[in-house]
């Protein structure tokens, strides 16, 4: 028997976007992260938020410290610093992404 395109479960990008959410989201572990690597790509628009990608030498993972976890920050951020942040891992379903909600730093 030959498999066709349609012969499996068909999803809409939503759908699909919004289930893989659920996986990374209720995983426990992936709630509950320490994660070491070096910035690059910062950003620090006037919302108060801080965007930025933690890198190492073969990766790289989006991250998004919100304002009220910002303001807690007692270290000046620069591209190329070596950091060690706490979060949990999130899916950005705009842009169907996923990154790290960075709480501690």
């Amino acid at each position: 028997m030959q498999t066709t395109l349609f012969s499996t479960q068909q999803w809409t990008v939503s759908k699909l976007t919004f289930f893989i959410r659920r996986l990374l989201e209720e995983n426990e572990v992936l709630q509950d992260v320490w994660v070491q690597g070096e910035i690059s790509n910062l950003s620090r628009p006037a919302s108060g938020h801080i965007y930025f990608t933690l890198k190492d030498s073969s990766a790289a993972l989006r991250c998004v410290m919100w304002k009220t976890s910002a303001a807690r920050l007692g270290i000046p951020l620069q591209d190329g610093k070596a950091v060690e942040v706490h979060g949990k891992i999130g899916v950005y379903e705009v842009s169907g992404q996923y990154q790290l909600y960075v709480e501690q730093m």
